[in-house]
């Protein structure tokens, strides 16, 4: 297999495909973050941006990522998965970023994000596997 015939593989890889999703969505999440952590502790600011963009993520992600029709099925699935990434990897690591380590919450947020993203590729790709 050529190079341009791996490429166009990878791009059509379930995991690239969830990766621009996340993109998108780790836009969204982020610019919301940092705009309501203005106003409100960081966790309104990131409960307030991952709730937002899982609307976007949802649609995205069983649509074009895994070709899987919606369904309450599915939606309750990847919901649990995202609720469960939310309060107990991101909150969590983000409690031990800022009271344990002592980081900025504007800072914490990064690695936090960046973490919680392989994490939560695995809980949706098993999610959506699992749901008929």
């Amino acid at each position: 297999m050529g190079l341009k015939e791996k490429a166009i593989k990878f791009i059509g890889s379930e995991f690239f495909k969830f990766c621009a999703v996340g993109t998108i969505c780790t836009a969204i999440d982020t610019s919301i973050f940092y705009i309501v952590r203005q106003f409100a502790p960081y966790q309104v600011a990131m409960t307030t941006g991952y709730c937002l963009s899982l609307i976007v993520n949802y649609m995205l992600n069983i649509r074009w990522t895994f070709k899987k029709k919606p369904s309450v099925a599915n939606a309750v699935a990847i919901i649990t998965a995202h609720l469960i990434n939310l309060f107990i990897v991101r909150m969590g690591l983000m409690w031990i970023f800022v009271n344990i380590i002592g980081l900025d919450d504007k800072i914490a947020y990064l690695p936090t994000l960046a973490i919680s993203i392989v994490i939560n590729f695995l809980m949706i790709k098993f999610a959506v596997n699992k749901v008929k």
